[in-house]
């Protein structure tokens, strides 16, 4: 039942439509009518087309309670039977030669279903990659997809052919009309068989997976990767790992992605650096990564341990972002040799948790990421307001998120402030995944800012909303072309394609997101309130855009301090400020809110003026406290202590002895290594306590 609820009224009426036209092709049935029969057969093709293509959640559902396509096509067949019969004009032959073409369609889809299987497993490699050569392994193109990736809902409705036929012949009497659709119906499944073996044929030339996996470790002993940048995830999280691509990759030693989840390697952002996903543990831990001393995981997931059991690896622990959140202090967190860190914060979080990372474990490498935040916004001309609250976790902890218990008061406020602000909203991606007061808080928010975008162009107070440039779409359509996972190839073609490294992707990437950013910036009026989702904006043109964010205790939080602009957090634990901010250091410069709105007022007035913002030196010491200090970058710092422990851990298992190959070339020959000495202009090594 909860799953009707949550499809809603719009959905519920499809499912509707749905049911009604097979009631109609049955009242045809019964009445003999063959055009009621008509009209409710092309009702029946037109849901089929819309669930296929628009309503894939309805169709999981249909599917659910066994009414998926193959469910529906053959009631649709036996319903013409019906009406063939009930005919009185209708004959043996033609009722017959119905009756035999829906068997041969049915036995010709079987086969079909069968041959799709077999060529998805043939091409589906052991491993995904990219900026990897396959050539080796011989990949021939991809069959098309729109057919391989759900057969039976292409070929199942081809029985339009016949089942037009059978309802010309009830309407003229006219046989030729039956055979006419069912040789149409015959060829075309023929065809697409047809199509299956030929694609089968050209897969054979498609190595087994235990040769893949030889190509996948003579690659690794020929590329002697140096760091390993992995990562495992569920669908909603790759941003986990691509907030560490830029960095990895302008690492001075040889680096190599490593996924676990196909879906990952899929939405993976463009890199320069090999990228190799292996979903099956086995396949991993057989792997050797030979020079390889340098582990860097993102998140703590549970198939971090395939790596982790190799020895010669320096695992270290880089998170996705510095919060006072519990997930900062994990307990797993003790497996790895390392934790890094942004600040000084990072460390005493772990000394307060004693969760066993002990303090010389702990480095303090900034936040490459926030190198190229702005200290300053756009000139707007009102005020912008960044409200981005965190999701609302996996447990009823008070407190985990403000959307719930504070969200549209607080809007509620900002939208009736004077002067007035404009409000920038960005859930979190995982908004009301667990939650459905969560999910109705949100709804509610974006009711809110609609209705106050219509009302202020009605009166005429503010500018209209801002329209969308032309150029906007296409800069769309060349940040679409990037995107890997097209839907039109499979993972073995893309993989091939993508075989040689573009060094120019990556930077053409980062022009064209800059340009689609300013664009969509200038092309938004000032005081437009805008509900943004997705991957663009992004968070950090968000920042750039907002005078004051308003969010939880999160790593946005620890982010936007890079700004040093105001920044306010509601405490909706049910504790005192004090306690609050002695419990959430992040919190410590911050404008403290009540779950009403209570105390925005003096968060605004800091955005107003310098005179009335009490807390902007706070700021610029908390910044130093959670992000580290230093005249260095934050990369130079990662920089170096990558170097570090590759030195460390190089001098504890040498490189060239035990899995190591002893005759391998050295580092220093390979164009851009820089293994034998530190990074031009790098820091020394990071302190250790």
């Amino acid at each position: 039942m909860n799953k009707f609820r949550e499809l809603g009224r719009e959905t519920i009426g499809w499912s509707a439509l749905l049911g009604l036209s097979y009631l109609v092709m049955l009242a045809g049935v019964i009445t003999g009518l063959w055009w009621v029969f008509l009209v409710g057969a092309v009702g029946s093709y037109a849901m089929d087309a819309l669930l296929l293509h628009r309503l894939p959640a309805l169709a999981k559902l249909v599917q659910q309670i066994r009414l998926g396509i193959t469910p529906r096509a053959l009631l649709r067949q036996l319903l013409a039977l019906g009406l063939l019969i009930t005919t009185p004009t209708a004959t043996s032959t033609g009722i017959g030669m119905v009756l035999l073409t829906c068997l041969v369609l049915f036995g010709l889809q079987l086969v079909c279903g069968v041959a799709a299987r077999l060529l998805r497993m043939r091409r589906r490699l052991p491993i995904v990659t990219r900026n990897i050569d396959l050539g080796p392994l011989r990949i021939p193109d991809s069959p098309p997809m729109v057919l391989v990736r759900e057969p039976m809902s292409r070929l199942l409705p081809l029985d339009a052919f016949l089942v037009a036929g059978a309802v010309a012949y009830v309407a003229e009497g006219a046989v030729w009309a039956v055979v006419v659709g069912a040789i149409a119906s015959v060829s075309l499944t023929v065809l697409a068989l047809a199509l299956f073996g030929w694609h089968l044929a050209r897969a054979r030339t498609i190595p087994e997976s235990e040769r893949v996996m030889e190509f996948a470790q003579n690659w690794l002993d020929s590329y002697r990767p140096e760091v390993v940048l992995y990562f495992s995830g569920s669908a909603d999280s790759a941003y986990q790992v691509n907030m560490w691509l830029e960095a990895v990759a302008a690492l001075p030693r040889r680096s190599v992605v490593v996924l676990r989840e196909r879906v990952i390697a899929a939405q993976l952002a463009p890199t320069p650096v090999p990228v190799l996903c292996v979903p099956t543990s086995t396949d991993l831990m057989a792997l050797d990564f030979g020079p390889a001393r340098v582990a860097l995981y993102p998140a703590n997931t549970g198939k971090n341990i395939h790596m982790l059991r190799n020895p010669l690896l320096g695992h270290v622990f880089i998170g996705h972002g510095d919060s006072d959140k519990v997930a900062s202090i994990n307990p797993f967190s003790k497996v790895y040799d390392e934790v890094w860190t942004a600040g000084r914060a990072g460390r005493d979080r772990y000394d307060r948790a004693r969760v066993g990372v002990r303090d010389d474990e702990i480095v303090e490498v900034g936040r490459p990421q926030l190198d190229a935040i702005r200290t300053d916004t756009a000139p707007n001309a009102v005020h912008s307001v960044l409200y981005a609250p965190t999701w609302e976790g996996w447990t009823d902890e008070p407190g985990n998120t403000s959307l719930t218990d504070a969200g549209p008061a607080l809007i509620r406020t900002l939208l009736a402030a004077e002067p007035r602000v404009r409000v920038l909203y960005k859930p979190h991606p995982f908004t009301g995944v667990r939650s459905a007061a969560a999910r109705g808080a949100h709804r509610r928010i974006v009711a809110m800012l609609e209705e106050a975008n219509r009302a202020a162009s009605a009166n005429g107070d503010r500018a209209p909303a801002g329209r969308e440039r032309p150029d906007l779409a296409s800069l769309e359509r060349r940040l679409a072309a990037f995107d890997t996972d097209n839907g039109a190839t499979d993972e073995a073609h893309n993989s091939r394609e993508e075989g040689t490294a573009d060094p120019g992707a990556a930077a053409e990437l980062q022009q064209l997101s800059e340009e689609w950013h300013r664009v969509y910036w200038e092309g938004r009026a000032d005081t437009e309130h805008l509900v943004i989702q997705g991957p663009r904006p992004t968070l950090y043109s968000c920042f750039n855009q907002a005078d004051l964010l308003i969010s939880d205790i999160s790593s946005v939080v620890a982010d936007f301090i890079a700004t040093e602009k105001p920044y306010a957090i509601t405490n909706c634990e049910g504790i005192t400020d004090e306690e609050f901010q002695d419990k959430h250091p992040t919190s410590g410069a911050a404008y403290m809110l009540a779950p009403d709105g209570g105390g925005l007022e003096a968060a605004l007035a800091a955005v107003r003026s310098a005179a009335t913002d009490p807390l902007a030196e706070d700021r610029t010491r908390l910044k130093a406290y959670l992000l580290g200090s230093g005249d260095s970058s934050s990369q130079s710092r990662f920089e170096a202590a990558v170097d570090d422990l590759y030195r460390r851990r190089s001098d504890q298992h040498p490189v060239g002895s035990g899995a190591a190959s002893a005759d391998a070339p050295d580092p220093d020959d390979s164009p851009g290594s820089s293994a034998g000495s530190p990074p031009s202009g790098a820091d020394p090594a990071p302190a250790r306590v």
